[in-house]
């Protein structure tokens, strides 16, 4: 693993060997790319190869992405959504997050999330980290969006969530989504090698920078707008329970 010293440098434990001498590689903090290639040889020693953009056949983004400040101080848990199943292939579940996103209206520039965990425990690159995400309306500076290829809503979660305080009126404009919520039957449990790839993943984001929080999208969309989300449901969000524990981490907000 990397070492971190006191002069702000991430200096890796892989050596070239140069005849008998081995030089350490010392990647400075500010250099963006080369810390995104140190995620994923921390990924790669923990038995984990990131499935790059290219590897998945991401689209280029749309028109010019935003820096993200490099202050990652949140990671914030997804799921894909009711239309999304453990049984459909990996690859092309993640081609269609990028599609979705890029087709919302108003359009995101790119996939929204950063990176994305499959049932299979495969990790996903999805934007790039350089650039900030779009994933927590109002509110994505400094956090780094994970999603997980699944449907972890059960019936009636998102009436609870989201519908359940609106008015009359907008109770009637939404009825459509109240009664599919109602009556959805089926939903993905969080598998173990998912699980352990979340794990493998939050835990080598948190030593590359200073994540002091992990939290449900629903618990940080409370915050920044006040308004309700499923997401990422009621077993996504015993998965975020659990990495809080096992990765020393507040939930958002403390």
């Amino acid at each position: 693993m990397a070492d971190y010293d006191s002069r702000n440098f991430w200096t890796s434990s892989t050596t070239e060997k140069n005849g008998d001498k081995q030089n350490a590689i010392a990647i400075s903090i500010d250099d963006r790319a080369a810390t995104r290639q140190a995620i994923i040889k921390a990924l790669a020693r923990k038995g984990y190869r990131l499935i790059e953009r290219s590897a998945w056949h991401a689209k280029p983004p749309r028109g010019v992405m935003r820096e993200s400040h490099w202050d990652y101080q949140d990671i914030v848990m997804h799921h894909a959504g009711r239309s999304y199943s453990c049984g459909a292939p990996s690859i092309e579940e993640m081609q269609r997050v990028q599609a979705e996103d890029m087709g919302r209206s108003p359009p995101f520039d790119d996939a929204g999330y950063h990176y994305a965990v499959s049932c299979q425990g495969e990790i996903y690159e999805a934007r790039d980290i350089r650039f900030v995400g779009e994933h927590v309306a109002g509110s994505n500076s400094g956090k780094i969006g994970i999603v997980f290829l699944s449907d972890f809503v059960e019936a009636g979660e998102a009436y609870e969530q989201e519908y359940s305080s609106l008015s009359i009126f907008d109770k009637l404009k939404n009825i459509r989504g109240i009664l599919t919520d109602r009556t959805i039957s089926g939903h993905d449990k969080p598998t173990p090698t998912q699980i352990q790839a979340a794990t493998a993943l939050c835990g080598v984001l948190k030593y590359f920078f200073n994540i002091s929080r992990l939290g449900g999208h629903r618990e940080y969309q409370r915050l920044a707008t006040n308004t309700g989300r499923a997401c990422p449901g009621n077993l996504g969000m015993d998965v975020v329970k659990l990495l809080r524990s096992r990765l020393s981490l507040s939930a958002p907000g403390k």
